[in-house]
């Protein structure tokens, strides 16, 4: 089965929303964690001119990459800037710990 990484970085306030847009999704799992910088919009209001923003990490089947996209997307958009980002990426190899038993070749 083949992966995607979604990525997306938003404002923190909005986290709930898009962790429970992801449930209602279905998807099988997702990594929270805090982070802080900036991007596009800098809040000038900070010393260090930063952000604290919420990051949700998905690995997610190929073909559903795009309906996590999607409903990131319509949960957070407000059309201002500072709505924040998503990144796709491929994923070259995907394993469950517990499932482990070998080695892996690194790919070159």
């Amino acid at each position: 089965m083949i992966y995607r990484k979604v990525t997306a970085i938003f404002p923190h306030t909005d986290l709930e929303k898009v962790e429970q847009a992801l449930l209602v999704l279905g998807v099988p799992g997702m990594t929270v964690s805090r982070s802080h910088g900036f991007g596009e919009y800098r809040n000038y209001y900070a010393s260090d001119l930063m952000n604290d923003s919420a990051r949700i990490e998905v690995f997610i089947e190929t073909d559903k990459a795009d309906n996590v996209v999607n409903t990131i997307a319509r949960t957070i958009h407000s059309g201002i800037r500072g709505d924040g980002v998503i990144a796709v990426l491929p994923v070259d190899e995907f394993l469950h710990i517990r499932d482990f038993a070998g080695t892996v070749q690194a790919t070159e």
